[in-house]
Formats: structure tokens, sequence, C-alpha cells
């Protein structure tokens, strides 16, 4: 957002006046670019119709110059690796890694702890579905991809039927909040819609978009797109606490009572929606944010590991990690930096308004990738803020292990075990072993496919099916109400 308030205000005349000269307000902001360096933007100025000048006025007037001097701060960063002072961080480990898995015992204590927070409405899902299907060959938002192997349902299905799934046992279905990109927020309005939002209450669920940032060239300018835009890209998943506060999401959660968010990433089709035993940790320890980690069998495992950073715990992305600490391990032969984060947390309704009202941003980070800028495809730095920035910033942080089997099954590219094929076979090896616990003496279905409403993990499975007679001799189903 503009810090100079000309900037902010519309401009309602023309443009362009009758000799051809820039007109005030749009002087205001040419001079306001070239005291930045970026008079660039304005080369094509002289060629442009009115409605190309009105689009990239509109445009620049979003942008915030203040951001350039994290920009190059953040290029430093990436071409000169900070030193770490890295330290094990504390985590509450699984109590038993076998099938069918068991948290630690003070979180299955304070269970129910999160179920009361569910059942009073306390609890708020934020879904981050900002992203394209471009990776998988389909044109689309990544949650309308079509991913169980047998009735195809798509992933927003998928977790809408995990919030069918609290409701059925917290009485209360958490409102769910969608955060889009501007690319993809109109396909995803009218996906919902069209499907009368898969059962859930039209109220009870609100789309917002994150932000967007531009990009710099090698020579420090922002690439332009056209010659009426410069080229943007989402900001990334640490986008959301900005967009909440200004999209109205925190204000809405207030209103409804709202104090703490279940926040997960689309793609992760096994990720719980509302786990009572991760938010009443959350809540009984008195944590601001809290995250969930998988345990790192394999050093080059391209994940962020939890862990202190100079004391403070943050997650460190796996290139910052040193050969030696990425391969150290424990006197039982483990890896000491083991804690691999999911992306999935929970926050504090109040933590997120703090940062909210101090204007607190999460740092830039910059990656170098191709853009399609005006010239052809090229090279530029594009910038991105990660949702995990704020665990240094709260006064409590809490970190469970979960089973990666149960709860981490990422559809990311078009081929290999994050692919579609790859997460579907790791889907039915899980719910085949799940049926195997709750049906020994049955053979191994061809195929399997498990509704999200009728149960999360394979500890619910055996109660899901009871005594009903089930045929594994073809793909089996198993859904809620034709049990």
């Amino acid at each position: 957002m503009p810090a100079d308030s000309t900037q902010r205000a519309g401009i309602s005349g023309p443009l362009l006046s009758s000799d051809a000269t820039l007109t005030d307000p749009a002087q205001t902001l040419r001079q306001t670019f070239a005291d930045a360096g970026q008079d660039h933007v304005f080369a094509n100025w002289d060629t442009l119709g009115e409605r190309a000048r009105r689009r990239l006025v509109r445009q620049l007037e979003t942008i915030d110059l203040g951001h350039l001097a994290q920009m190059q701060g953040a290029i430093s960063a990436l071409q000169e690796k900070p030193q770490r002072r890295l330290a094990p961080a504390d985590t509450f480990a699984l109590a038993d890694e076998a099938f069918p898995f068991a948290l630690a015992e003070a979180a299955r204590a304070v269970a129910p702890v999160g179920e009361r927070a569910l059942s009073r409405g306390e609890v708020g899902v934020v879904l981050v579905a900002g992203g394209q299907g471009t990776r998988l060959g389909f044109d689309g938002p990544k949650g309308c991809y079509p991913i169980l192997p047998i009735s195809a349902m798509t992933l927003f299905e998928v977790f809408a039927r995990k919030l069918l799934h609290a409701r059925a046992h917290f009485g209360r279905t958490p409102a769910l909040y969608v955060m889009v990109g501007n690319h993809n927020e109109s396909a995803t309005r009218a996906f919902f819609e069209q499907h009368k939002c898969f059962g859930l209450d039209e109220g009870d669920v609100q789309f917002f978009a994150q932000g967007e940032l531009p990009a710099l060239d090698a020579q420090g300018k922002f690439v332009m797109a056209g010659p009426d835009a410069l080229w943007t890209a989402p900001d990334g998943h640490g986008g959301v606490i900005e967009a909440m506060a200004h999209k109205g999401v925190l204000a809405d959660m207030r209103r409804r009572g709202i104090k703490f968010v279940s926040y997960l990433q689309v793609d992760n089709l096994q990720c719980p929606v509302a786990d009572p035993a991760f938010l009443g940790l959350h809540i009984a320890e008195g944590a601001e944010v809290s995250l969930k980690v998988v345990r790192k069998q394999d050093p080059s495992e391209k994940v962020g590991i939890y862990c202190l950073d100079d004391g403070v715990p943050g997650i460190v992305e796996y290139t910052e990690f040193t050969d030696h600490d990425a391969n150290l391990r424990d006197p039982a032969g483990r890896l000491v930096y083991w804690q691999g984060s999911i992306a999935v947390h929970a926050f504090g309704v109040e933590f997120l308004q703090r940062l909210a009202d101090t204007r607190t941003q999460l740092p830039l980070h910059a990656a170098l990738k191709k853009v399609d800028a005006v010239g052809g495809i090229g090279q530029a730095h594009k910038f991105e803020r990660f949702v995990f920035d704020s665990l240094p910033l709260a006064n409590k942080v809490v970190c469970l292990e979960v089973p990666r089997q149960e709860q981490f099954l990422p559809l990311k590219n078009a081929q290999g075990p994050y692919g579609p094929d790859g997460v579907r076979e790791s889907y039915q090896q899980y719910w085949k072993q799940a049926l195997k616990l709750a049906r020994p003496e049955q053979p191994e279905p061809p195929i399997i496919e498990v509704d999200p409403a009728l149960c999360e993990n394979a500890r619910e499975l055996s109660g899901a099916i009871e005594s009903r007679v089930i045929d594994t001799s073809q793909p089996l189903r198993l859904a809620q109400g034709s049990l």
C-alpha cells in the first residue's frame, strides 16, 4: 500500500490533457517513481490510450515503494547466505511410531480442550488455495483437481467434507476462509457456487485474495508485463496475515467469536481440518503459534526444519543448513534436525490482530525465476512472504509431531510420489492398512476410497464401519450414509 496519501487517491479526471501532457495526479505519481529510480514504468505513456493509462495508474497506486529496500535486502540474503547459530527445538514427539500411530500423550490428554473450542464455535479454518494446477497439467485452481481414486472427488470437496465430519463430531461447523489469488478468485468462487458449497452453509464460507508483489530485474528495476502493467505475482502464503486484516477476515472472526485459527494448505490431501489434540495443545500451552512437523528420514528432503535459530524458534530452509548440520545424528543414529514442517499451523486470533494493529510485515524472500516480461521470457527476482516467519514474533510456540502417512500427503507435481498417481497410491496404502486393522479377516480390496465425512484416520475407521458387511472383492468406497 503506498505510503503517500496522494498516490492512494483515485484519479477522476482524464489522464491526458489537451496538449498531450500528464495531468497533475499522474505527474505526481510519475515523479514519485522517478525519485525511486523506477521512471521506466512510464516509458510507454505517450503511446497508451486513456484506458491503458488508467489501468497503469491504478496498479502503480497500489505499489509500496517502501518495499524496494526490503526487496534489495532479500536479494542480498539470497546471494550471501546468512550465518546461522542453530540448535534443536523442543517438540511433542509421537508416542507410538507404528501404525496406526499415537500422538504425544500430552496432546491426547488435552484433546477435550480442543473439542470444547470446536463445539463452542471458537475455531475458524483458513484454507490456503491460491495455487493453480499448472504443474499438474491442469487448467484451473489446484483445489478443483479431481484426486480421489473412485469418486474423483476434488481437493475442495475433500476439505468441505472434512468440515462436515467436524460438524458431526462437535456439533458446529468451523467457518471456512479460503485464501485465493487474484488470478483464480473468480474460478474458485464459481466452483463453490456450482457445487452449492459442497453441503456447507454459504454464510460460513468466505473468500479473500492474497496480495501481489512486483519483480525486480538484474538492474533492480520493476519488471513490466506489458506497456501498461507491471509483472506481479502472489506474495506467498505469508501474505495471509496482511490479507486477513485488510479483507475483513479478522473482523469477521471476532464478530463470530472465533479465537483460534486452523491453518492448512489445499494440496495436503490427508490433513485434518480441525484436530482437537493439536488445537487442545495449542490452547492448553498458551501458544500464540503452533505447528505440525513430520520426522525427516532423509537429510536431503526439501522441507523447512523447525529448530532454534540464535535461540529463537523458527523454520530454517533446508538450503540454509550446512552439510554437517543436515547430516548430524544422535547416539541412536537418528537425525538431530528432524522436524520437517508441513505448513500446518494453529494461530491465536489475538496474535494475528496484534500483528495487524502494529502493521508488522513478515520479511520478504527472493528467488530467481523465469518471468514472462516485455521482450519475452527472462529471469528476474520474485518475492514472497512465508507464514512460518511469524514464529519468531510469537511469545510462545508449540510444535507437535504427526504421522507422515496419516497427515502429510501433498499434491505438488505431475509425476513422482507427490504427483497424482503417487498421491493416490500412498492414499490407498494408508486406507488399506486401516481396513486391515479394522477387518483383519477380509482380503484387501483392489481399490479403496474413504469419504472424508466418514472418518479422518485409521483409528476412527473401526467405529465408523462397525459390524457392517463389506465386499472387498470389488473397488470399495466407504462413504457417509452408505454403510
